[in-house]
Formats: C-alpha cells, structure tokens, sequence
C-alpha cells in the first residue's frame, strides 16, 4: 500500500514549510500508525506530498511479516539512493517492522540512510529528526515496558473522511510459529477503554461515520487490564456512542473468539456484518506445528457461533500453504474446509521463513513448485466459491457508506455495503449524495470484487 490519503489539512503552525512523503507497506494498523507520523511532524513544520521528488523527508513504513513486502522496502530505499545524492539534505528514513526488525544494522549496509526506528518509536520522530539535522544517522528501536507504554493519542483533525482505523491494541502474545509479529511489535498492550471511546467520540464529533477498531489480535483486547472489561465490553462501549453509524474490527484470533464476542454481531445494531478469522490451515497436525492453539473442529465451532448470531455475517480468513511437515493429505483438508465454509474473502500466501520464529529452526521442505501450484488451487477453488457468494447480492438493495469518488468510472460514487464489498453506483444530482452518506443502493451486476448499483430513493436509510 503506497501513499496515505490527503486527509491532513491542518491550519498553518508558522514554522517553515517543509514537505514529507510516506509509503506505506503493509496491514491497516501501518496506516494508522503513517497517520500518527503525520500527526507527530505536523508541529515541525511537515506537510504532506504525494511526489517524493519535493520532499524534504521520505519515510518508509514497514511490514517483515513474509519476505516479499520486506524485499520490496530494500528496493525502494535503494532507489531512491540518487535522489538522496542529487539533494545532500533530503532525510530517508525507514520506520515500521523492518525498522525493528534490523535495528542500526540497516544504518551499518545503507550508509545513505539517515534514521531507523521502530513501531514503539513514533513519539520519538522530532528528537531522531533534530539529531539527524545535527549529522548524525539515528537508530532507534526501543522498546518500551508494557508499564511504561503510552499510545500516541489520535489527533481527530487528522481524520477528514467518513472512515476511520483506530488502533486500541498493540502487539501479540501468540508467538506463532511462523510469525514475526511478537518479535517485532512486542507484548499485547491495551489501550486504556476510556481513551478508545474518548477518540471515537471524538472521530464522530470531526464527521467520521464509520471505525476500524484495529489490533494484531483486536479480541485479545482487556487481558491485560482485567478489571476494566473485555472486548465485548468495549465494543458495547464504543458502539453506543452517539452518531456512530458502523463498527468494524481486525484482526480476530480464533483462540481468543469466544461466544460474547460473536453475540455482539446480534445486539449491537451498527457492528457490521464482516468477520476477518485466519485458519492457516486445516489440519490439526499442521495447526499444532504452527502453535495455533486451537483444532479445527474448534474453529468450526467459532464459525458456527459467528453464523447463529448473524446468518448473513461475511466470512474472511488467511491460508499459509507450504508449511514445514505439510502433506498433500494436510493441504487437501484446507481445500475441503475451504469448500465447507464458503468463505467471502480468503486472504491466501505461501510459506516464508522469517527470522526469530519458532518456524525458521523447521525444514523448509515444501518444493516452491509444489507451494505455488497448491496456492493457485486454492485461489481457483476461492475465485469460484466468491462468485457464488457475490451472487446474492443481486437484485438486492443494501446500506453502503459512500466513502468518496469511484476510481473504476467517472461520474460514480463508491462505498461498501456492511458486509465490506465496495459498490459503485452513478452520482445523482449535485448534492443529493455526498461522502458519509448512507444509502440504499440496488445491486444490478456483480463483477469479481465489487458490485455495481444505482441509489434506491426510497430505500429509507
């Protein structure tokens, strides 16, 4: 994901101008977080650009958790080396995962980069950047005690549109086998609940309809403040707050599903249709080696509690194939679980093996032919189950937040209906429609991954 949107217009500091220019790799929770960055550099002066060849500072927001997107920072950084050459004062830096991950290391084989830093280290960027200024390259990974750990608190100018991400928890204490996530965002630390209301609130007072709340394991939320409730305390909490028109949360952890946390999906009337559950994989032995924590028929059970509590509820999930020690018996369950569930969307890769993991010690033994050719079955057996699954979607009219201008035609609006799907609809008379906007939209055609409709005047939202 490249470039955060231009939802930053704040007033004047009367510092001297200067330009700053992010990308963004990575999971939601790298977006919020390029925000806060945003949000931390504002008072310095900073705004925003989309061309990096004015900026006066570029940032690299990053994700270690496969290999792929950690390769493609290392490109980018390194393409950029003559720009960096051309204009002596340009600053470069790369924050995020790969940050953490490689610490001053990076510093040590990119002698052209002026500052490292880690997730934990936003706050930090006006100290790193005056030092930087004074010559000198920073690295700076800290990473604090969960005693000690404040979240940057969400500035609501920052956030112009109609939707929202908000990060109410940080880190993971899973320790899957094959992630890298704990090593490099540390222990599960909550975010107080009456601050994440308190922002919200905020959020909806600045004109935002719509929240994300988002965490590596979002339904971990509480454990470790016990006496101030639990995830479905807070999404209760959050979504009374007046003006909220839809709730959204990422990512959930099928240990940590229970049923409270599904009933929420029937008591609370603006918590959106949409679950996100990763497997990994079908097979109790391959689960097991991953360190999952829960079998298969258990995570069956979380699907069947999740559809009790709301039968049209969309269904996500993610699929590692390749796995050390997987078989082809151990791949043909995830096919037929897969062909069981008949999920919405199915978020698919093939095994990487990541530094620090439990899973790096393990045979990689899985040939890459074999994990591509088994990755591209899954995704045909997916791409025919989800044209099935968006076929009910026709001819009915469904509740979309129109989010902003369409990028597939002009002269159309785009949203997503409750159940996530983006619907593109043609733009009515000027004013009549606007960003924000609730709207009943009947759904004439169904294309691979989206829908197309026109606004139902009458529909009664």
């Amino acid at each position: 994901m490249a470039d955060v949107d231009d939802r930053f217009a704040f007033p004047s500091t009367g510092l001297p101008s200067r330009r700053v220019h992010v990308i963004t790799y990575g999971c939601q929770m790298n977006v919020f977080d390029t925000r806060r960055m945003l949000q931390v550099l504002r008072p310095l002066g900073y705004e925003e650009t989309d061309d990096m060849t004015m900026a006066d500072l570029i940032l690299l927001n990053t994700c270690s958790v496969r290999e792929k997107p950690e390769q493609k920072v290392i490109g980018t950084i390194t393409r950029l080396k003559p720009l960096k050459e051309a204009r002596p004062g340009l600053v470069l830096g790369i924050g995020g995962c790969v940050g953490q991950q490689h610490g001053k290391a990076l510093l040590d084989r990119l002698p052209y980069l002026d500052l490292v830093f880690g997730p934990d280290n936003i706050r930090d960027l006006p100290d790193m950047l005056a030092s930087v200024e004074k010559g000198r390259q920073v690295g700076n990974t800290r990473r604090m005690k969960r005693k000690d750990y404040e979240f940057v608190a969400v500035e609501a100018r920052a956030e112009a549109g109609p939707t929202a991400f908000l990060t109410i928890i940080k880190g993971c204490d899973k320790v899957c086998a094959f992630c890298i996530v704990p090593h490099v965002r540390g222990r599960e630390i909550s975010k107080p609940p009456d601050q994440v209301v308190h922002e919200v609130e905020a959020l909806v007072a600045r004109g935002v309809r719509e929240v994300t709340l988002l965490g590596q394991n979002v339904n971990s939320y509480g454990k470790d403040r016990p006496s101030e409730g639990d995830f479905a305390d807070l999404l209760a909490r959050v979504s009374a707050v007046p003006g909220l028109a839809r709730l959204r949360f990422v990512t959930s952890h099928p240990a940590d599903a229970d049923r409270r946390m599904m009933e929420c999906f029937r008591r609370l009337p603006n918590l959106a249709e949409y679950l996100h559950l990763p497997i990994q994989s079908a097979s109790d032995t391959v689960l097991k080696r991953m360190r999952r924590g829960y079998t298969v028929a258990e995570y069956l059970l979380k699907i069947e509690m999740a559809r009790d509590a709301c039968p049209d509820i969309a269904l996500s999930t993610d699929f590692i194939v390749g796995f050390p020690g997987e078989t082809r018996e151990d791949f043909d369950r995830s096919m037929a679980l897969i062909e069981k569930v008949r999920f919405d969307i199915i978020f698919s890769f093939k095994y990487s093996p990541r530094p620090r993991t439990r899973a790096v010690r393990m045979e990689d033994d899985v040939p890459e032919n074999e994990k591509a050719d088994r990755l591209q079955a899954l995704q045909d057996l997916q791409d025919r189950i989800m044209v099935s699954r968006m076929e009910r979607f026709l001819g009915r009219v469904e509740e979309v937040l129109v989010e902003g201008a369409s990028r597939a035609r002009d002269f159309e609006w785009m949203g997503r209906t409750r159940t996530n799907r983006v619907v593109n609809f043609p733009t009515s008379p000027a004013g009549a429609v606007k960003p924000g906007d609730l709207v009943g939209v009947r759904i004439e055609e169904v294309k691979a991954h989206s829908l197309r409709g026109r606004v139902e005047e009458d529909a009664g939202l």
